[in-house]
């Protein structure tokens, strides 16, 4: 069934079904937990390890010495596990921060309502009041099955290019360094900051250090953000992570057609640890005029197009299951645009 209730003091809907328990966040929508009904009560999402607050209850000169002054700092705020990244993905430019635009777009710092309930099912809606987007995000369980379908609609009168990330974070218990495995249809990639000079494959990843993506590295490191182009020979990819320990499986399903890249983000520090693997349209970490400077990459595109007062759908699966062994073996591709 569904209910109402509060995770670490903030409002939020929950699922019970007969397999999983699922929460999402009022303020920004956030997938924050995903759990086993029978099994470790482990949470394989990222939770800070500070108190957060509701995004939109933000303050900088309350909240700013705390979580900071800069584009991130509202979206930290309130930042939990799964988030949704709609219009863009990344930080804003001076103009667009100036003018009250934050990272990683509106989607998840705006309050959402609920539209209707079922009893292993809720559907919520969020209007974008800069953006002037209007998204409607229906969650259903179905068995270890957490099926995801969100629509956008475009209130305005023009075509206008759109990014969308669905920026999955992990972190602890679950993130554990030298024993988390992960993996991924992923093939040819980049350090996103630098962009496609310089490419590398699957699992390689660069940051401050150069690492195997396919366990999470027992050397700290921070800011490690790649981007990969997913297999193009497949209709439908995917992501696994894997904690031998509690032999517990999270992984995510999607067409490729709605989201060719995966953008990988890990810190391992004081501060954090995470590992992003977030699914997206688009490995352009920006807004609008970063997006359309490169139409495509590796004859793939880089964003959407979303027509004048029209709609973008977009679905995918995640499920949650314990697992006895996990066998992550090496995909290797010939080149990056493989």
């Amino acid at each position: 069934m569904t209910t109402h209730g509060h995770f670490q003091g903030r409002a939020c809907w929950i699922i019970n079904s007969s397999e999983l328990r699922i929460t999402i966040l009022e303020s920004g929508g956030h997938i924050a937990a995903i759990t086993l009904q029978n099994g470790p009560r482990i949470n394989p999402l990222w939770t800070q390890n500070r108190p957060t607050i509701d995004s939109d209850q933000f303050d900088p000169k309350i909240h700013g010495p705390i979580y900071g002054n800069d584009s991130e700092a509202k979206l930290i705020s309130g930042l939990a596990g799964h988030n949704l990244c709609v219009p863009f993905w990344g930080d804003p430019s001076p103009a667009e921060y100036a003018a009250g635009m934050t990272f990683h777009g509106e989607s998840n710092i705006v309050r959402w309502s609920e539209v209707d309930s079922g009893p292993d099912s809720l559907t919520i809606a969020a209007t974008l009041p800069e953006s002037h987007l209007a998204i409607r995000r229906s969650l259903e369980c179905a068995g270890p099955y957490l099926r995801v379908k969100t629509t956008v609609e475009n209130l305005t009168a023009w075509d206008r290019p759109l990014a969308w990330c669905e920026h999955v974070t992990l972190g602890p218990p679950f993130v554990e360094p030298g024993v988390t495995q992960f993996r991924a249809t992923a093939k040819g990639g980049f350090q996103t900051a630098l962009g496609p000079d310089r490419t590398f494959l699957w699992p390689l990843g660069h940051g401050d250090i150069e690492c195997d993506l396919e366990t999470f590295s027992a050397k700290p490191h921070r800011d490690l953000v790649n981007s990969f182009l997913l297999d193009r020979s497949l209709e439908f990819e995917e992501f696994s992570a894997y904690h031998p320990g509690y032999k517990l499986l999270l992984g995510y399903t999607f067409q490729r057609s709605e989201f060719p890249w995966l953008n990988v983000w890990e810190n391992h520090d004081s501060r954090m640890l995470t590992r992003g693997m977030e699914f997206s349209n688009t490995p352009r970490h920006g807004t609008m005029r970063k997006l359309i400077q490169t139409p495509d990459l590796w004859d793939t595109p880089v964003y959407d197009w979303i027509d004048a007062k029209g709609t973008l759908t977009k679905s995918f699966t995640a499920f949650l299951q314990q697992h006895p062994e996990q066998n992550h073996a090496r995909e290797q591709a010939a080149s990056p645009a493989t």
